[in-house]
């Protein structure tokens, strides 16, 4: 076998384990907390393609020699099956050390196998029970995204979010609140950028102590909030202070069927009240 068909062949053999990572990259980022990809030239990357690459072809070789044995007996027993090919797998590891002849239709349908074992790998890193299985490891390596946005997301809590913006003068800043929508984080998991859906914004003041009052603490004064509507995205290189609370989202159902000014008040009271984590950038 050339050095083009012994490569083909090795990405043919890897192609549901990079199936998987694939999956793994996009099921990052559809939960709302995304970090760089895992290329497949890191350690971690090419041992989790490798691991399941070898498990689906395992598990595959293990169903189509039960099955080919099961059309064996059912041919000598009950009625007539024809002639079969070699087991695919079989016919692949005899070509891999150094048979130069193979059976018409065993590598098509070694083929159309690993093709079967592809789905099954994007079909199992995306399941809902791998995440039950996973639960409370952070896989991903997200650190305090993974505790308050993405574990509370998956057991249907709605992240809300209190960004303070670095003050552009003196004493006064502009801060947000709002749903959690997207989260960023670079290589060494720092936050990169965080989105919020239909925030509010307000304006708010760092009132340090006075002369006159030494021992009085320095406190944080939030002015008049406005809905400002739609989806804002905060860079990163702006943001000062995070906090994150978690509310049920049956909660959050019940607060926004309430009247207008009902409504308003029962917010306040879940956001107040809810489980948060305070996070300095």
């Amino acid at each position: 076998m050339n050095f083009t068909l012994a490569l083909l062949a090795g990405l043919v053999l890897l192609l549901p384990g990079m199936t998987a990572l694939v999956s793994w990259n996009i099921q990052g980022a559809a939960q709302g907390a995304k970090r760089p990809e895992l290329q497949l030239t890191s350690v971690t990357a090419l041992f989790m393609a490798l691991g399941v690459a070898i498990l689906m072809h395992v598990l595959g070789y293990g169903l189509v020699s039960l099955f080919w044995a099961a059309l064996i007996e059912l041919g000598e027993h009950i009625r007539p099956v024809g002639p079969l090919i070699p087991n695919p797998y079989e016919m692949a590891l005899a070509i891999s050390l150094g048979s130069k002849t193979a059976a018409s239709g065993s590598i098509e349908a070694f083929l159309v196998l690993t093709l079967f074992e592809c789905l099954l790998a994007w079909r199992l890193i995306a399941s809902p029970g791998l995440d039950l299985v996973l639960d409370g490891f952070d896989v991903r390596s997200q650190g305090w995204i993974y505790q308050h946005v993405v574990r509370p997301l998956r057991h249907g809590y709605t992240p809300i979010a209190y960004v303070l913006t670095a003050t552009p003068s003196g004493e006064y800043g502009i801060g947000y609140e709002g749903i959690v929508a997207d989260i960023r984080q670079g290589e060494n998991g720092e936050l990169r950028s965080i989105s919020l859906a239909e925030p509010q914004r307000f304006a708010y003041q760092l009132v340090p102590a006075s002369e006159r009052h030494p021992r009085r603490k320095p406190q944080l004064v939030t002015h008049e909030r406005e809905w400002v509507g739609g989806v804002v995205a905060l860079d990163g290189s702006v943001i000062r202070n995070v906090v994150i609370h978690t509310v049920s989202q049956d909660l959050i159902e019940q607060v926004e069927n309430l009247p207008a000014e009902e409504g308003e008040d029962a917010s306040e009271w879940t956001v107040n009240n809810g489980a948060g984590s305070e996070i300095d950038t």
